[in-house]
């Protein structure tokens, strides 16, 4: 029995040796794959920012720096060296670079140019300004970088306004005279400065001598043009508050059908009644009446004697007396 129990041991340390062997050797490889995956990526160098550059700032190699990168993955536009970048003239900066950035051709100038508006214009289009307000220019939180829709109202042949949606999705390039990008407190501009086509350009400039253009603010992730059709008077209803209109692509309701009209033999009877601002008064002394028209105020306008009638008479004295005093006046509409 001791002997049988020496060999189940003996059995039981061999087994877990070699688990520690198989456990081991699995971990050592897991851990040599990566290196020999990373030593195998081709890795190439490009320049970045070492500092954080604002619009404007001049590129140097003080604020330069060299940065490896997956040679297959390198954006399109990057600059291999800092000498490569500073050959030939200074260049600048045409918009907010963070440390580490890479420098790409787009956002930054040529050998020699300005930062100013005309270089940040892209190949074919054209930088216009219009005019807004405070309310037009959707209180001053329209700032470089963003997109908008304008809008024109105008008057059409018949004087009732409509309004149209002239451009969707437009770049705005600067408000005022400011055209930096890393501002984002509201402000509230006089003009603003669009990126358009040369076509488009002729719109807004008729458009502006016709109506009014104001501008709609779009979401940064909203780049979709919308359906859009001419707004016009009829359109204006308390159901079209938001919250209530229909859904987009859903059908209109048909209105309920009108409830059938009741056909009647009587005759239509139209019942006219004259209005007058005056009151009447009729004052009788003796036999002879007088009628005087008198005014809300109680002014008299003018005093008028009607024709005898027989509603105006004297009615036959019943008494026969002499010296009777005459019948108290008698009033319509107002009081003596």
């Amino acid at each position: 029995m001791r002997l049988r129990g020496l060999i189940v041991l003996a059995l039981a340390i061999v087994l877990a040796l070699g688990a520690v062997f198989l456990v081991r050797s699995y971990l050592i490889g897991r851990s040599t794959v990566p290196q020999a995956s990373v030593s195998q990526v081709a890795m190439v160098k490009v320049v970045a920012a070492a500092v954080g550059l604002k619009f404007g700032d001049r590129l140097s190699a003080e604020n330069l720096r060299e940065l490896d990168w997956p040679a297959g993955s390198a954006p399109q536009g990057t600059f291999k060296s800092i000498d490569e970048l500073l050959q030939g003239d200074p260049r600048t900066a045409l918009q907010p670079i963070e440390p580490n950035e890479l420098i790409l051709a787009s956002k930054i100038t040529g050998p020699g140019q300005r930062a100013s508006l005309s270089a940040v214009i892209t190949e074919g289009m054209r930088a216009m300004t219009i005019r807004v307000n405070d309310v037009l220019g959707v209180a001053g939180f329209v700032l470089p970088g963003d997109h908008v829709d304008l809008m024109l109202t105008r008057q059409i042949d018949n004087g009732d306004p409509i309004t149209d949606v002239l451009l969707q999705n437009v770049k705005v390039l600067g408000i005022d005279q400011r055209s930096d990008q890393t501002k984002s407190d509201p402000d509230v501009a006089k003009a603003v400065t669009i990126e358009v086509t040369p076509e488009q350009a002729q719109k807004v400039t008729l458009g502006s001598k016709v109506g009014t253009i104001s501008l709609a603010l779009r979401g940064m992730a909203n780049v979709e043009l919308s359906p859009a059709r001419t707004i016009s008077l009829r359109d204006l209803s308390i159901g079209e508050a938001i919250g209530t209109a229909a859904a987009p692509g859903s059908k209109p309701t048909a209105p309920a059908p009108a409830a059938p009209a009741v056909e009647t033999n009587k005759p239509a009877v139209t019942i006219l009644r004259r209005v007058d601002p005056y009151s009447t008064v009729v004052i009788t002394r003796g036999t002879a009446a007088a009628t005087y028209k008198v005014n809300p105020e109680g002014v008299v306008v003018t005093p008028s004697e009607p024709p005898p009638t027989p509603e105006n008479k004297p009615a036959p004295s019943t008494s026969g007396g002499v010296g009777q005093p005459p019948a108290a006046a008698t009033t319509t509409n107002g009081t003596l």
